[in-house]
């Protein structure tokens, strides 16, 4: 059976509610709280645990409840946690999380003790890395982690899904042996350093960078849909219709959904139609972990 492992952080997330963006020097009302376990690489690997695929969870946590409240989750999802580490000197991932009517957010963050993921606890996890068929990466952990990850990845013959989120500078070579990059508009600017704020600017530039890198790149773009890039001709895939109540999660939902599709065999074209169906899902709900569908909930929904 087809296996992943996932390496990358786990936050605590608090969602506030609120009716605009705070200006300088404001004290806003929050409508409501709500909390939730989240994270990039915690979110992406209850994602692909969901959708029924065996999954491996690398990563820190502190010495906390709220530690233990992520791990509950990722147990809940099916995620195997042999290698996540209780980091005793730095408290768990936290994440304020502001939404807004449109189910737009924005986003502060302390990485606590995903800062603590180190070259070591992955050479601890090669094992998982040589039986898993598929490695996915973000960058919540520190640079030489998510590198040496890659390394041993490439070594065993593995695929790499390299989230590039958040942005930050990685060198030619590193991306050269990811599979797969998948971005946002604001990533896919930074690596492009071109505005890409539009479909069409997105199929102008992903080109580019197939071209540089030698891999396939996908850039999503929250309602205008996403855009793939895995040949010369970049190919648009549509939004999924639903209901956004929050956007939280959406694209690690994504992420999660294009590995398992590629799992299935399919194209990676239609694995980036299935990971939209997937995300559709998630935003009809607040929240990310929680809100991400299952198989069958994808059956049942989309019939596909």
């Amino acid at each position: 059976m087809s296996q992943v492992a996932v390496i990358g952080s786990l936050n605590y997330d608090m969602f506030l509610t609120l009716s605009d963006v705070p200006r300088i020097g404001e004290t806003a009302n929050a409508s409501a709280l709500k909390t939730a376990a989240g994270g990039k690489g915690a979110n992406q690997a209850v994602q692909v645990a969901k959708l029924g695929i065996p999954t491996y969870m690398v990563g820190s946590v502190g010495d906390d409840w709220m530690g233990q409240v992520l791990k509950d989750s990722l147990k809940d999802a099916g995620v195997k946690m042999d290698y996540i580490n209780t980091c005793p000197s730095e408290p768990t991932g936290m994440g304020i999380v502001d939404v807004f009517p449109d189910g737009s957010v924005m986003a502060v963050i302390n990485h606590g003790a995903n800062g603590s993921v180190s070259v070591q606890d992955v050479l601890t996890a090669e094992k998982v890395i040589e039986t898993s068929d598929i490695v996915i990466l973000q960058l919540e952990i520190p640079s030489e982690t998510v590198i040496q990850s890659i390394n041993l990845a490439k070594k065993h013959k593995k695929k790499v899904i390299l989230n590039a989120a958040p942005a930050a500078e990685l060198p030619d070579e590193v991306l050269e042996m990811c599979d797969y990059v998948i971005v946002n508009e604001i990533e896919a600017s930074f690596y492009t350093g071109e505005a890409i704020d539009s479909i069409e600017k997105a199929i102008e530039t992903l080109p580019k960078m197939k071209q540089k890198y030698g891999n396939c790149w996908i850039c999503t773009l929250g309602k205008n849909g996403a855009v793939i890039c895995d040949s010369e001709n970049p190919v648009i895939i549509p939004i999924v219709s639903t209901e956004a109540v929050e956007t939280t999660g959406a694209g690690d939902s994504f992420v999660g959904g294009f590995a398992y599709g590629l799992l299935q065999g399919m194209t990676q074209t239609d694995a980036a139609k299935f990971a939209s169906h997937c995300s559709a899902l998630t935003i009809s709900q607040v929240g990310a972990q929680n809100a991400m569908p299952t198989r069958q909930q994808i059956t049942q929904r989309y019939n596909i």
